[in-house]
């Protein structure tokens, strides 16, 4: 019964303390054997011991008698506890077995209804409006995959085959859409940050091309863009601000702030499209304006000018403010009249710069912070250790509810793709 290998191991375990249930259960796991305890004590007691004889009773003394007594009461009473307890729990568990088997007997039971066909979702006739901002795109920035630990790469081609991507998504969501309302408009605000620019000196060197070339190159690719989602719907409108890497001063201006590449790439996408009548601009020199969708105004800026490093307090406590100083402006409207095509109060804003996508509630809105083309780069990989996909948003707007759904579209997908538009422009620009 017990191994030959194990003896000498048995004697000099129990020799060392150790029980003869972790005896046996050491057996157990080395030589795959079930040996109860007592069997090992037996063998032990027989192999160190085997000229003792066992203990006379009589040898007893009265007080070892009383010990074993004492011993013998305690485990009764624990016996019985645990009977008790045993009891107890049973007739518990018969309780609500038999409290829920009556409830499955006796209680009524609702009638069984026929189960329908789906039928198909009636179309909303109530129209709405789709506002998918553009921003951040960085056109013309050289972010390297071998610098960036393979998280992403960005180039002048790559931002074209993100962008055809995003219009052609864009209008596969859309007519998705349209399975359940009439999508008739689309409003798509162009954020800032449109190009690299030039403003540190290792954008200067490392861009794959000039500001200018930058402008007009994504000047001409935004347009085809455009013209291409111009068939699918009845209007197009586009507001525009700029941003802060297309300045052409090192430091941010407060003045002539729409001295900027951002600006001069709005008005010749404007340009490029000047013939399709059914998409109209808005480029204004404030840093901010603003549309409706229908019985909302949504403020939009670049976002630059909030300060705190664009943690959720800081943004709001900006537009907080910006909201003190429409109220100003409202009042300064009935004395003097209108100023300019700003409105006196908002409801939503939409944001770029933060190059990440983020949804505020503001009680009366939203603000949308909506996300870069140009994904994560060694800047923010490095300084600020984070890492974003390229993204952008699309939004749905209905006339009663307000924005009533949100989807992100992720960019970095059309990377390997083959779809692009036309990056050749002619000596002669307008001749495009």
């Amino acid at each position: 019964m017990i191994p030959e290998e194990a003896r000498s191991e048995i004697v000099r375990k129990r020799q060392a303390g150790q029980t003869w249930i972790g005896i046996s259960e050491w057996l157990t796991e080395t030589f795959g054997i079930d040996v109860h305890r007592t069997t090992v004590q037996r063998w032990y007691d027989r192999e160190v011991f085997p000229n003792e004889e066992p203990a006379d009773v009589t040898e007893y003394s009265h007080t070892n008698k009383i010990k074993l007594d004492k011993k013998v009461q305690t485990l009764k009473t624990e016996a019985a506890y645990w009977k008790k307890l045993y009891e107890h729990v049973i007739k518990d568990a018969v309780q609500k077995e038999v409290v829920v088997d009556s409830i499955h007997t006796l209680a009524p039971a609702i009638r069984a209804v026929q189960i329908p066909t789906p039928e198909k979702m009636p179309r909303q006739r109530r129209p709405q409006i789709v506002v998918a901002p553009l921003s951040d795109t960085h056109i013309g920035d050289r972010v390297e995959k071998s610098q960036m630990i393979g998280l992403n790469a960005y180039n002048i081609d790559i931002f074209n085959r993100r962008l055809f991507g995003w219009a052609n998504q864009l209008l596969y969501l859309v007519e998705l859409r349209r399975g359940i309302a009439p999508i008739n408009k689309l409003i798509l605000p162009m954020l800032g940050d449109m190009i690299s620019g030039d403003i540190h000196d290792e954008l200067a060197r490392t861009n794959v091309d000039n500001c200018m070339n930058q402008m007009i190159r994504g000047a001409n690719l935004i347009a085809q863009a455009l013209m291409f989602l111009a068939p699918h719907f009845e209007e197009i409108e586009v507001p525009c601000v700029v941003g802060n890497h297309g300045r052409m001063t090192r430091k941010p201006p407060m003045k002539d702030k729409y001295m900027d590449w951002d600006y001069m790439l709005y008005q010749w996408v404007a340009a490029f499209c000047r013939e399709q009548k059914n998409i109209t601009f808005r480029i204004p020199q404030s840093f901010v304006t603003s549309f409706d969708v229908h019985e909302r105004k949504v403020l939009i800026m670049h976002g630059d000018a909030v300060s705190g490093a664009g943690s959720g307090t800081s943004i709001v406590n900006s537009i907080t403010k910006m909201r003190s100083i429409f109220e100003f402006r409202r009042v300064l409207t009935e004395e003097l009249g209108e100023v300019g095509d700003i409105p006196d109060h908002f409801d939503s804003v939409m944001i770029g710069h933060f190059h990440r996508v983020d949804e505020i509630d503001i009680g009366t809105g939203e603000i949308h912070v909506v996300g870069t083309m140009k994904g994560g780069d060694e800047f923010a990989l490095q300084r600020l250790q984070v890492i974003t996909r390229p993204k952008q948003i699309v939004t749905y707007w209905h006339p009663e509810y307000g924005c009533i759904g949100k989807e992100t579209l992720f960019l970095n997908r059309y990377d390997d793709s083959n779809g692009s538009f036309k990056d050749v422009l002619p000596n002669v620009w307008i001749n495009t």
